[in-house]
C-alpha cells in the first residue's frame, strides 16, 4: 500500500518538472516565408536589431529584469558562432529584427519559494529576416519560458539567461533550418 502512496507525488512532480521550461516555434502562415532563408550556403545578415511592442513595452514596468540588450546580445554571439552574422556592414545584405510581443519574469522571491505555481517567465518575439528593401523573407514566432524556482533554477541570472539562450538557439535553428548543438 505504501509504494502506492508514492507513485502519484511522483507522477505529479516528473509532470511539474517536464512543464517547467518550455519553448518553441511558430512558423508564418504565408508559406513564402517559412522557408529556412540562411540555410542555403554563405548568405550573412548585416545587423540583427531588437524592439518591443507597445504591448510589451507596458510590460516591462513590471518586469524589470528582462533586459533587451542582454537577449540581442545573445542573439548576435549565436549567430556569430554560426557564420551568420557579416563582420562590417553591408546595406546589400538582409537584416533581421526581433519584435519581443511578451514579457514576463517573476521575482526572485517568488521563483525560489514557489517555483512552478508561481507561473512562468515568459519571452515571445517575431523574428524576421527582411532583403534590403524591406521585404520578408522569412518569418517566424519564438516562444520560450521557464517556470522551474527552488535555490538552483529560481536565481535571477539562471532563469535569464537560459530565457536568452534558449531563444537564441530557436532563432538560429529557424534561420539556418538545422538544429542548433
Amino acid at each position: 500500500m505504501g509504494i502506492f502512496n508514492f507513485k502519484l507525488p511522483l507522477l505529479i512532480l516528473t509532470v511539474a518538472c517536464l512543464a517547467g521550461c518550455a519553448s518553441g516555434v511558430q512558423r508564418a502562415e504565408d508559406t513564402s516565408k517559412r522557408e529556412a532563408y540562411f540555410a542555403k550556403g554563405g548568405k550573412l545578415a548585416t545587423e540583427v536589431t531588437i524592439s518591443l511592442t507597445k504591448e510589451a513595452q507596458a510590460m516591462v514596468p513590471d518586469n524589470l529584469k528582462f533586459d533587451q540588450d542582454k537577449l540581442l546580445a545573445t542573439v548576435k554571439r549565436a549567430l556569430d558562432a554560426k557564420n551568420l552574422l557579416s563582420k562590417t556592414a553591408d546595406p546589400a545584405l538582409p537584416r533581421i529584427e526581433i519584435l519581443v510581443t511578451e514579457i514576463r519574469v517573476r521575482s526572485n522571491v517568488a521563483a525560489v519559494l514557489f517555483g512552478f505555481m508561481a507561473g512562468s517567465d515568459i519571452i515571445v518575439g517575431d523574428v524576421i529576416a527582411r532583403d534590403p528593401s524591406g521585404k520578408e523573407l522569412q518569418r517566424f514566432t519564438v516562444s520560450a519560458s521557464y517556470a522551474l524556482g527552488g535555490l538552483g533554477g529560481g536565481q535571477d541570472d539562471a532563469r535569464m539567461g537560459w530565457l536568452y539562450e534558449t531563444f537564441a538557439k530557436h532563432t538560429i535553428e529557424e534561420l539556418n533550418g538545422e538544429k542548433a548543438d
